[in-house]
């Protein structure tokens, strides 16, 4: 599976590169890497734990733009605004949750040629009881800008919300409260590599009717996977 997923990732180096979104919409996606923080000793090897699954989708053509595995921090969000900083151009609306991590790293790769904002969710719980299980409820939505002119209607993260089912349903490792997990760092990041490459190129979106590659202008046909495995 590593070098299928080496193969997808040129292929995804090579082809989502110089785009123009309008809005782009980001969030990370919570799996764990052998064992969930509670159980992790100190004599562990440092991948096992929290890892999140970083992903930047332009919110029309559904497109995936970035993404990056690595834990929820500030050095992670750099290195994945950076990243998307190499592959976009022009000037563009971002918006995120409420992360602070994002604030520098934007300001670092984007500066002020950028409109960005954040929303801020509001939680609440009203159920109650040992055998719940859930986040919670949103409550409220705040939205906060902190650079340039954002159209206040489109700051939002319900693409890439959408986005996050999507990784969900497809990579069985990302689904909760079941005994499918990455046992080891390596494996998870070649089962998003592999994953955001095919949905790119090769899975039809329901609602745009051709791959999220062909809305935007990237390519003129459905991929196979042969195509997007071939070295």
């Amino acid at each position: 599976m590593t070098t299928a997923a080496a193969n997808a990732r040129t292929k995804f180096d090579a082809v989502v590169r110089n785009i123009h979104p309008r809005f782009v919409q980001m969030d990370e996606l919570w799996s764990f890497v052998h064992t969930k923080d509670a159980r992790v000793m100190p004599t562990d090897p440092k991948e096992w734990g929290s890892a999140f699954t970083w992903l930047a989708l332009d919110s029309e053509t559904k497109l995936i733009l970035s993404y990056y595995i690595g834990p929820r921090t500030v050095s992670s969000a750099y290195e994945f605004v950076r990243d998307l900083s190499t592959r976009t151009v022009g000037r563009f609306q971002i918006t995120t949750d409420a992360l602070r991590g994002y604030i520098g790293a934007i300001e670092e790769w984007y500066g002020a040629d950028i409109d960005f904002a954040q929303l801020i969710k509001v939680y609440g719980r009203t159920e109650a009881g040992p055998d719940w299980y859930g986040s919670g409820r949103v409550l409220d939505t705040i939205p906060k800008i902190y650079s340039g002119n954002p159209d206040w209607t489109r700051i939002s993260t319900s693409h890439i919300e959408r986005a996050n089912l999507s990784v969900r349903m497809h990579l069985r490792r990302f689904t909760r409260l079941t005994n499918a997990f990455s046992k080891k760092l390596e494996n998870l990041k070649a089962a998003v590599t592999l994953f955001v490459a095919y949905y790119n190129m090769c899975r039809v979106h329901q609602t745009l009717r051709v791959t999220p590659a062909m809305q935007a202008g990237l390519t003129d046909h459905v991929w196979g996977i042969t195509e997007l495995l071939a070295s």
